[in-house]
C-alpha cells in the first residue's frame, strides 16, 4: 500500500506541516505574536503622557515661572570695624598677683583667711609662734632702760665737771692777777728805794730788801701763771672726760633702741600679712605647721582688672598698638567684654613668628577669672559711618562679591566692592546705593531677574508654627 506523500513529511513534533509554510521563509511564529501587547503598551503610555499634559494646559501651569520668598533689608550708614583675632589666657595685671609665704621660720599657731575671701594689704593672714620672740623683746626693752638710766648719770656728771672746772680757773686766775699786783709793787718799791739810796737818803739794807721782794713777787707770779695753766689743762681734761662718758653712754642708748627695733620687727614678722589687696585664691598651710621664707603659704590675685595675654601673627606687628579697642568673648559663659590694648611687643618672637599683646578688661563686677582661655577680636580699622548691608546678603563666587537688588517683584544681580567686614555686616564701598533693598534670607541659588515674594521674619515665623502645627 503506497503511503500518503502529505503524511510521509510531516513532522511529529509540530502542531503545522512543512507544506503551511513557504519554502525559504524561516519560521517566525515566536516574535510575531506578542507584536499586538507591545503596541498597546506604547499607545497606553503616550495616551497618560497626552492626558497629563492636557490636564497641565487645563490648569495653566506650563511656562510658569518659580517665585521665591525673601526676606529684604535696607543699607545702614553704621561704624564698622575690621578685626583681627587672637586667643589667649586671662591674667592679673602685671605687680597685681603675689605668692608669699612667711618672712621667717616658724611654727604656724592660727591661719585667719579662707580661700575666696577677699583681703587687704597688710591684712594679717596666720599667726606664728611667738613666745621666744617676745622674750627677747623684752630683754631688748630691760637693756634699753638700763642703757637710758646709765647715759642720765654721765650725763649729771658731764654737766656737774663744767661749774667745778670754771671755779678753778677762776681761783688760777685770781691768784695770778694778786702775783703780778704784788711784783707790781715790789718793784715800784724798789725802784724808789734805789733813789733814795742815790741821794743818800734811804739805806742800802732797804734797796737790798726791795729788791728781794721784786725777786720774791717775781717768783709767785711764775707759779701762779702755771698754776693757772695746770687748772685749764685739768679743768679740759675733765669736761672732756666727762662729755666724752655722756656720749659712750648715749651711743649705748642709741644701740639698745636699735636692738629692740629689731626685735619687735622679728616678732611683727611672725605672722603672715597679704603684700596685696585682693582675692586669695590658693591656702597652703594649716594650723600646727612648720613654714619657712622659701615655701609659698598663699596666693592673692587683684582681679578687679584681668589682662588677655595672646599671640598674633607676624604681620600685624604695624597696625595693632596701644589704645586699640578690643571685644574679648570668654568661652566659659559665652559672653563678650569690652575692652582695649595695654601693651604690645616691640618684636616679633622668632620662635613662633607671632607678637604678644595685652588686653585690658575691666572687671569690677568680678564675672571674669584668671586661668580661663578667652577670645579676643581687635579692631585694627574702624570706618565711621560707613553703608553696610547684612552679611547675609553677600553671595560670593571666586574672588567677587554680588547683591540681589530688589526692583518690584523681581531682583537684580549685581557686583559691588566690599570692604570692612565684621561678624554682622559688610560695608559696601561701590555698586550699591542707601535707598536700594538687597536680599538677606534667601539670596543664595536666586539668579539675574528671578521673582520673589517679601516677606517679614514674623510671616516666616507663623508659617513655619502652622506648617509644624499640621504635621
Amino acid at each position: 500500500m503506497t503511503k500518503d506523500p502529505s503524511t510521509t513529511n510531516r513532522d511529529p513534533r509540530n502542531h503545522s506541516t512543512q507544506a503551511e509554510y513557504p519554502v525559504g521563509r524561516p519560521n517566525n511564529s515566536r516574535w510575531l505574536a506578542p507584536l499586538p501587547i507591545t503596541i498597546a503598551v506604547v499607545l497606553f503610555v503616550f495616551l497618560i503622557a497626552g492626558v497629563w499634559l492636557i490636564a497641565r494646559r487645563g490648569s495653566g501651569e506650563e511656562g510658569v515661572e518659580p517665585i521665591v520668598e525673601v526676606e529684604l533689608a535696607t543699607p545702614q550708614h553704621l561704624e564698622v570695624r575690621e578685626y583681627v583675632e587672637a586667643g589667649g589666657t586671662l591674667n592679673a595685671m602685671p605687680g597685681h598677683e603675689a605668692s608669699f609665704s612667711a618672712a621667717t621660720a616658724g611654727k604656724v599657731t592660727q591661719v585667719l583667711v579662707q580661700v575666696g575671701q577677699h583681703v587687704s594689704a597688710g591684712q594679717t593672714l596666720a599667726l606664728l609662734d611667738r613666745s621666744v620672740l617676745a622674750a627677747q623683746v623684752r630683754q631688748q626693752e630691760a637693756a634699753l632702760q638700763q642703757a637710758k638710766f646709765t647715759a642720765a648719770q654721765a650725763q649729771r656728771v658731764s654737766g656737774s665737771q663744767t661749774p667745778i672746772a670754771t671755779d678753778q680757773l677762776r681761783q688760777a686766775e685770781a691768784a695770778l692777777a694778786t702775783a703780778r699786783s704784788n711784783q707790781t709793787l715790789a718793784e715800784n718799791n724798789f725802784t724808789r728805794q734805789q733813789r733814795l739810796f742815790e741821794r743818800g737818803i734811804a739805806a742800802r739794807k732797804d734797796v737790798e730788801e726791795a729788791q728781794n721782794q721784786v725777786t720774791i713777787t717775781t717768783e709767785a707770779v711764775r707759779q701762779a701763771e702755771s698754776a693757772l695753766a695746770a687748772a685749764r689743762v685739768t679743768a679740759a681734761r675733765g669736761v672732756s672726760d666727762a662729755r666724752t662718758q655722756a656720749s659712750v653712754t648715749a651711743g649705748a642708748v642709741q644701740a639698745a633702741k636699735a636692738a629692740l627695733d629689731v626685735s619687735r620687727a622679728e616678732l611683727s614678722r611672725a605672722s603672715i600679712r597679704a603684700p596685696i589687696s585682693g582675692t586669695l585664691t590658693k591656702r597652703l598651710i594649716n594650723d600646727g605647721e612648720a613654714v619657712d621664707p622659701a615655701t609659698p603659704a598663699f596666693e592673692v590675685i587683684d582681679a578687679s582688672s584681668l589682662d588677655l595675654v595672646a599671640n598674633l601673627p607676624a604681620e600685624y606687628l604695624g597696625r595693632v598698638k596701644t589704645g586699640d579697642l578690643a571685644v574679648v568673648r570668654v568661652e566659659a559663659n559665652e559672653k563678650d567684654f569690652s575692652g582695649s590694648v595695654v601693651q604690645v611687643a616691640p618684636s616679633v618672637d622668632p620662635q613662633t613668628n607671632t607678637v604678644a599683646v595685652r588686653v585690658r578688661l575691666p572687671n569690677e563686677s568680678g564675672e571674669l577669672k584668671a586661668g580661663v582661655y578667652a577670645n579676643g577680636r581687635i579692631a585694627v580699622e574702624i570706618h565711621q559711618n560707613a553703608l553696610v548691608v547684612p552679611e547675609t546678603a553677600l553671595v560670593v563666587e571666586g574672588d567677587e562679591s554680588f547683591v540681589f537688588v530688589a526692583h518690584s517683584d523681581k531682583v537684580e544681580k549685581r557686583k559691588v566692592t566690599v570692604g570692612i567686614r565684621d561678624r554682622d555686616h559688610a560695608e559696601i564701598t561701590q555698586g550699591l546705593k542707601e535707598n536700594e533693598q538687597v536680599v538677606t534670607t534667601g539670596a543664595f541659588g536666586l539668579g539675574d531677574g528671578t521673582k520673589i515674594k517679601v516677606v517679614q521674619p514674623e510671616e516666616k515665623k507663623e508659617e513655619k508654627k502652622e506648617s509644624s502645627d499640621k504635621k
